[in-house]
């Protein structure tokens, strides 16, 4: 029952636009992840070493048991395992370039791959294997993550919407506070775990207000750009014709780079992935390459050629 009368809500009704046609909409990656292990109930999942632990937190709420892999240059791994009897397979398609390769593993391992998409939001379910992503890799929401199912999976959607989140970093950077709001987006991380919560309503109607071809439209735009620039730099680029639709540029440097420079420039790069380096393993040379090496240069919607002109500047200034 709808109250009457007291304060006003935010002024949000349902926009036009939607992309996913998915009915199973988690909280988080995490979320999404848990909800296929805890359905699926795999003894053995491999994954790849090249991963953040946030990752690793779903395996552990489901009390799922996980076998690291390598990849190569080609974020791809040099040996694929015949899987055991309920065993499946877990594959990040990196920066949303790995469709073809994805493809090659759908057709191999069917409803035992499992596909991380959180870099590749625009990636869509094929039917035959597993795949979910994370809305707030790409967009100012607060949570949410798209899971899709093999076709001849009945499953149930979870009912109870996420109510645990926080927006303070959201209106922190709507208000060009950028730096103020990350220790609330730190806090926001933590709570979009892996616990089992449908999408929160307020990401539902963020969402639904997005243009994602124009969205689209200007990633392809500012990654072309920064190819024509970089791309002896570029190892791994999307196959010819792949229908991707690239999360960063991932250029690949000859020598580590000072992030924190870059920062007080107000140029901000993550890092994929600092767990890795913290992980007690031998081997695993590529991964812990990627990480010292890798700048994944922002180019979503955000941003215009002008501003990619002026972080390319910045980069060869400060490289």
């Amino acid at each position: 029952m709808n109250p009457i009368g007291g304060y006003y809500e935010l002024e949000l009704a349902p926009g036009p636009h939607r992309y996913h046609d998915t009915p199973y909409a988690f909280k988080s990656g995490r979320s999404s992840l848990h909800y296929i292990l805890q359905l699926m109930k795999p003894s053995l999942v491999y994954v790849p070493f090249y991963t953040c632990d946030g990752l690793l937190d779903s395996f552990e709420a489901a009390g799922t048991t996980y076998q690291f892999y390598e990849i190569n240059h080609l974020l791809e791994p040099d040996d694929l395992p015949e899987l055991e009897a309920n065993e499946y397979f877990l594959y990040i398609n990196y920066f949303d370039v790995k469709r073809t390769y994805v493809r090659h593993l759908s057709a191999k391992y069917g409803d035992r791959l499992i596909v991380d998409c959180t870099q590749a939001f625009f990636m869509k379910g094929n039917g035959k294997s597993w795949f979910f992503n994370s809305c707030r890799k790409y967009f100012g929401v607060p949570d949410g993550s798209y899971l899709y199912a093999p076709t001849h999976m009945d499953l149930q959607p979870v009912m109870e919407k996420n109510e645990q989140y926080t927006v303070s970093h959201l209106i922190d950077r709507f208000n060009n506070h950028v730096r103020e709001g990350y220790t609330s987006f730190l806090e926001n991380e933590v709570l979009c775990g892996a616990d089992l919560y449908g999408m929160s309503k307020l990401s539902e109607y963020l969402l639904s207000h997005i243009n994602y071809a124009q969205v689209m439209e200007k990633r392809y735009s500012n990654y072309r750009y920064l190819d024509a620039l970089f791309t002896e730099y570029h190892l791994f680029p999307p196959d010819e014709g792949d229908d991707c639709v690239p999360m960063v540029y991932p250029l690949l440097t000859n020598k580590p780079p000072d992030r924190k420079l870059f920062a007080d420039l107000g140029l901000f790069i993550p890092t994929y992935w600092a767990d890795v380096n913290n992980r007690r393993k031998t081997g695993f040379e590529i991964e812990k390459l990627l990480t010292a090496l890798l700048l994944p240069l922002p180019i979503d919607h955000r941003y215009s050629l002008a501003d990619m002109e002026r972080m390319v500047k910045l980069i060869k200034r400060l490289q």
